[in-house]
């Protein structure tokens, strides 16, 4: 049986840190990779004693998105506030959250180890995921489109959107709906991202529009901001029909558009019908206010944590993929 000197040996600290951590003594000042340290070296050396055991399970938070991005984007603002509450209200407690636009630092994967679980958001590829399975084997993935049955995925019902939307364009533009939408990533532990095959919006809107015998046209942008939605509404006046139907990606993308066009003298809803994604805040009071997908942000970060807890204190089995609801919301860019 491992005893306390052996694991402050493998945590390289003194006995009387591994003590002190494990007692919890809110006067030592260790860093959280110390921490996180001798927790790993005590599960990895079977190491228990009478009172040492967790009082709740602690789930690590792992975003494919860099903080600057985050700030910007607020989906995934909410998404992981909805993980932040949820985890309080069920009692556990969240570790730490690690942003991948860079190789991970040791604090992670000692944490990994000692985490109970690992909820991600965001498209990591196939070989991150075999990597980190090996030091935990509880991981959800939020938003993350591809097929996996070795971890669990938590999405939105994007491709349901998708058709409600463009069945609204089309009740005003008929055959003459254009998409504008970012790409999608995959990325790698060493924070590397690389395009993905397809995006579930993009994908849907041109087997909708071929099932429907109607041309496609969609403008890729190379990302999500207003200011993306700015740059390709300059495309759109180039088209050589003005589009009477916009679906666009998300709601900053679809803000970008409209406010560009204003400013080329087209008007929504008169010239044109526009709906976005997301149903962020400023969609409500843009002028016009925007018709957007509702997508349960929130919803999708609880979830995740509902799973995470099930994998640890029910083992529950559980379909690979939840697939949350959307909602069209309908308002002044499509003349509701």
């Amino acid at each position: 049986m491992a005893n306390i000197r052996q694991v402050a040996q493998l945590a390289g600290v003194s006995a009387g840190t591994v003590s002190r951590i494990l007692n919890n003594d809110a006067s030592l000042s260790v860093t959280d990779q110390t921490r996180l340290k001798v927790l790993a070296a005590t599960k990895k050396l079977n190491y228990h004693t009478k009172n040492k055991s967790k009082k709740s399970p602690v789930i690590g938070v792992l975003t494919t998105m860099n903080l600057d991005q985050v700030a910007e984007y607020t989906y995934y603002q909410q998404v992981k506030q909805g993980i932040i509450e949820e985890l309080k209200k069920e009692k556990m407690t969240l570790s730490s959250i690690y942003y991948l636009n860079k190789s991970l630092d040791n604090s992670f994967w000692d944490g990994l180890y000692y985490w109970d679980g690992v909820i991600v958001i965001g498209s990591l590829s196939e070989s991150a995921i075999t990597e980190l399975k090996k030091l935990n084997s509880n991981i959800v993935i939020i938003e993350a489109r591809y097929k996996n049955n070795s971890v669990k995925l938590v999405n939105a019902n994007l491709t349901a959107g998708v058709k409600e939307a463009l069945a609204q364009l089309e009740k005003f533009a008929q055959t003459n709906i254009v998409y504008v939408g970012g790409p999608r990533y995959m990325t790698n532990l060493q924070g590397e991202k690389t395009l993905a095959k397809g995006e579930v919006r993009l994908n849907c809107y041109r087997e909708w529009m071929k099932l429907h015998d109607q041309d496609e046209c969609s403008i890729s942008t190379s990302g999500w901001s207003i200011e993306d939605g700015v740059q390709a509404s300059k495309q759109i006046v180039q088209l050589p029909i003005f589009p009477k139907g916009i679906l666009a990606g998300n709601d900053q993308i679809a803000i970008g558009i409209m406010r560009e066009l204003y400013t080329k003298g087209f008007r929504a809803p008169t010239d044109y019908h526009i709906i976005g994604f997301d149903n962020i805040q400023m969609s409500k009071y843009y002028i016009p206010r925007l018709s957007s997908v509702s997508v349960p942000e929130k919803d999708l970060g609880t979830t995740a944590v509902h799973l995470i807890r099930e994998d640890i204190l029910e083992n529950k089995a559980r379909a690979a993929t939840t697939l949350l609801e959307v909602k069209l919301i309908l308002r002044e860019s499509t003349g509701n």
